[in-house]
């Protein structure tokens, strides 16, 4: 007969979800999408193949959530950046950020966006259309704050929003890349010091 507080037999271990998330996070940020093994993953979430499969689903499902949670933890700042009232100001604060936020030595270099999925083959692509959705989400929230410089004024009528939003962003990818690279911070915000010249000359 079995005994009243016997154990069950195989019962998976019980683990704080939000904690795994975070750690799955990193092991995309560091290897990719690509190159993180479902071994990488448990080893880091400190859970087994059965409970992320039940917690999770499938490594394709567990990478889209890590992409919501990314996206949580990094639009804040995005906002915060452009919230100043003068857009010369925003812009810059917006650069400054991304360059103090790839550079951190305490996360992995560069952002998830760009290195979880840098490439698009038969691998990756079930993502690869998350990730994008996520690079396009943020450059409508500066392509809004242009627009609305534009209406106040401060940018130039003869400039489009939309475009003016890729180009910032396209560089912004650019740094992200370059410290991947292993360029530093300093070397960056030099050329964050450049484009923003560049970008005066569009500003009223």
């Amino acid at each position: 007969m079995k005994a009243v507080n016997e154990p069950k037999v195989g019962r998976p271990r019980a683990f704080d979800r939000d904690v795994a998330l975070n750690q799955a996070l990193e092991v995309f940020w560091n290897l990719g999408y690509e190159g993180a093994s479902l071994s990488d993953l448990t080893e880091a979430m400190g859970i087994n193949r059965p409970s992320l499969y039940a917690a999770f689903g499938n490594k394709e499902s567990l990478f889209r959530e890590v992409l919501n949670r990314y996206y949580e933890l990094s639009l804040p700042s995005i906002l915060a950046a452009l919230d100043h009232p003068q857009i010369a100001i925003a812009l810059e604060q917006l650069l400054r950020t991304n360059v103090a936020q790839i550079t951190n030595p305490l996360v992995p270099a560069g952002c998830l966006l760009i290195r979880g999925v840098p490439v698009c083959n038969s691998q990756t692509e079930p993502i690869h259309h998350d990730v994008i959705e996520r690079r396009l989400g943020q450059e409508h929230v500066l392509s809004e704050r242009l627009q609305r410089a534009q209406r106040e004024g401060q940018l130039h009528e003869s400039v489009d929003p939309l475009a003016l939003a890729r180009c910032i962003m396209t560089f912004s990818n650019g740094l992200s890349i370059q410290s991947i690279n292993g360029v530093t911070q300093a070397e960056l915000d030099q050329a964050a010091d450049l484009f923003l010249q560049g970008l005066r000359g569009l500003l009223v």
